[in-house]
């Protein structure tokens, strides 16, 4: 497992990864892009700088469980180089109020818990409403 973790940070570095921060209230909300494969995921570091409770939209994150990802350690590693980067985008996130949409994490963590399957796929449909609160 660590082998693999280090093959994401690795992987962090050697691609030409695009990264943006969308917010940084509540918590930093990043976009990165890769421009030869022409992806774009969201990462979110509610903890920054701990990434215990990161999050990435990619299917590699989803699927293998290490709990981090290219696009994870790259927004991570952006951030250590930009302490005081200001969000781009046309308006800036939208007012949310973390508290209501916890409550709307929690209820839907609570609903998945009775589907099957892998944990790593349940937690994204609730983790999901993480990064809808802060687009537009």
């Amino acid at each position: 497992m660590r082998a693999a973790r280090e093959q994401r940070r690795t992987r962090a570095l050697e691609e030409p990864l695009d990264v943006r921060l969308r917010s940084r209230e509540p918590y930093p909300l990043l976009e990165v892009r890769n421009p030869i494969h022409r992806t774009v995921y969201r990462v979110m570091l509610p903890e920054y700088p701990s990434r215990s409770s990161a999050l990435c939209t990619c299917t590699d994150f989803a699927r293998r469980g290490l709990g981090t990802c290219k696009h994870l350690e790259a927004g991570a590693r952006w951030l250590d180089e930009h302490p005081d980067a200001t969000p781009t985008g046309p308006s800036g996130p939208r007012r949310i109020r973390p508290a209501a949409l916890w409550r709307r994490v929690d209820a839907a963590l609570a609903a998945e818990r009775r589907r099957p399957g892998l944990d790593a796929r349940r937690i994204r449909r609730p983790g999901a409403l993480l990064f809808a609160a802060n687009e537009n």
